[in-house]
């Protein structure tokens, strides 16, 4: 899978969980102390995430890490086939 494809992906995925969790991106990236323009770049797919900053994501949203992936997953359709290209 292309770099950008997957980055725009994960973008809407955290995006998704923001908004359901009834987040502005500001209050996001409060919870995890960055600057509020991070998350924006991140939903707009500008940046790849490191899995530290999934991880800190995944505890701002109050998921378990492993329930972030799994979702992630679902939700995008991402197999781990995909990823390896």
């Amino acid at each position: 899978m292309d770099k950008a494809v997957f980055n725009k992906l994960f973008g809407a995925f955290v995006r998704q969980k923001r908004l359901e969790q009834k987040l502005s991106q500001p209050q996001l990236s409060y919870k995890m102390g960055l600057d509020y323009q991070y998350i924006s770049r991140v939903e707009r797919g500008l940046i790849t995430p490191t899995l530290y900053w999934i991880y800190r994501l995944s505890n701002a949203l109050g998921m378990p890490l492993n329930a972030f992936i799994n979702e992630l997953v679902l939700s995008t359709g991402l197999n781990m086939d995909q990823l390896e290209n």
